[in-house]
């Protein structure tokens, strides 16, 4: 395939905020505002994966009525019976992502619930305890979390790299708690347009419909009046995941730094610090004051970024953990949809019904 040459240095930078609007999705008005023609300004997006980047979607989970949960524990089960588990765990507990740390084995994994059920998810794994496949579980609320936009100034679009000047990075240490919305209106076919816009944000409306069996005006009925009329995908952001070769080659780290039961006043220089960095792509702050950032640190650059955060936290006299994540024991997920009882027009968590499916799926992997 013939590349075109790049010669726009600042595209991604003028693509933002229709990437924020919905997810660039119609080309031919950001061709017209960007005064780029349109097969240019195609072949550009298609290149965008192959420079490691993506468009992601980002649901609002308070207006579907779910609500975040952050969980720790360890696994006591065999190593064929991880995948299964974290599957079954997805279909029938909200597991939204999940990553094991290296060297000490923890996972940390995040949850959406329907609110007010974090009682169940709380007895589900009291009886995973029991049934010895796994220990030490804790759970957390969530306050507030933040998918970052990809630092467009520090990556060079032209040749798919960073290019960061860590001598030039400032933070802001006022941030702003993002403001939780209430639940809105939705049914079962928006919360499937948004599971598909999760896994591919440019699917075109046609597919969308075709994958669901929908008639396209009822398809694009929903996306115009819930899913981006009533922003139930609040935003899309656009995110660097690194080349697939990167990948291959293990060049990519995940990293997550956890400050533990922290003041609101250093939580903020926390924020400024972390928020800075261009590898972070998430932070969120939980119930009990622990704020915790994720990044993704391309190897080339990971001693150089490491080293400017450790300047700037000694500085703020913040001492947080810090540990990578295993690649080989991570995964994300889209919105549990399979939560939602479409007759009932409501979300359902049952612990013994949880149960049973996990111990269903461990057992059908033996």
């Amino acid at each position: 395939m013939r590349h075109i040459s790049e010669n726009a240095s600042d595209f991604l930078t003028k693509l933002l905020p229709f990437v924020e609007n919905d997810g660039a999705r119609n080309l031919t008005e950001v061709s017209r505002h960007l005064s780029i023609p349109y097969t240019t300004l195609r072949t550009r997006m298609m290149n965008l994966k192959e420079r490691g980047i993506s468009v992601l979607a980002v649901p609002d989970l308070e207006k579907l009525g779910l609500e975040r949960i952050r969980a720790s524990f360890y696994f006591i089960c065999a190593e064929s019976e991880l995948k299964p588990i974290f599957s079954a765990l997805h279909k029938n507990a909200g597991l939204r992502s999940y990553a094991r740390s290296l060297i000490d084995q923890e996972i940390d994994c995040e949850f959406a619930i329907p609110k007010g059920s974090s009682s169940e998810l709380d007895n589900l794994f009291s009886k995973l305890e029991e049934l010895r496949l796994v220990q030490k579980f804790r759970m957390r609320h969530l306050l507030w979390k933040e998918i970052l936009m990809l630092k467009t100034e520090s990556f060079d679009y032209s040749k798919g790299e960073w290019d960061v000047d860590f001598t030039r990075i400032t933070g802001d240490p006022s941030f702003n708690i993002p403001i939780m919305s209430e639940p809105s209106r939705f049914d079962y076919n928006d919360l499937i347009l948004i599971k598909n816009l999760e896994l591919d944000s440019w699917l075109k409306t046609v597919e969308l419909a075709r994958k669901m069996k929908l008639e396209v005006g009822d398809a694009i009925y929903h996306l115009n009046k819930h899913v981006f009329g009533g922003r139930l995908i609040k935003t899309f952001r656009l995110r660097w995941n690194g080349r697939k070769d990167a990948w291959l080659k293990h060049s990519i780290l995940g990293v997550t730094f956890v400050f533990d039961e922290i003041s609101d006043e250093d939580t903020r220089h926390a924020i400024s610090v972390l928020t800075s960095n261009p590898f972070t792509w998430s932070h969120l702050r939980m119930e009990d004051g622990t704020y915790l950032s994720e990044a993704m640190i391309p190897i080339s650059q990971f001693l150089e970024d490491i080293q400017f955060l450790s300047k700037q936290l000694r500085k703020a006299h913040l001492q947080p953990r810090f540990f990578m994540k295993d690649w080989s024991c991570a995964s994300t997920y889209t919105i549990p949809y399979m939560l939602y009882n479409a007759e009932k027009h409501s979300w359902e968590l049952n612990a013994e019904k949880a149960l049973e499916s996990t111990m269903q799926m461990v057992n059908t992997s033996a």
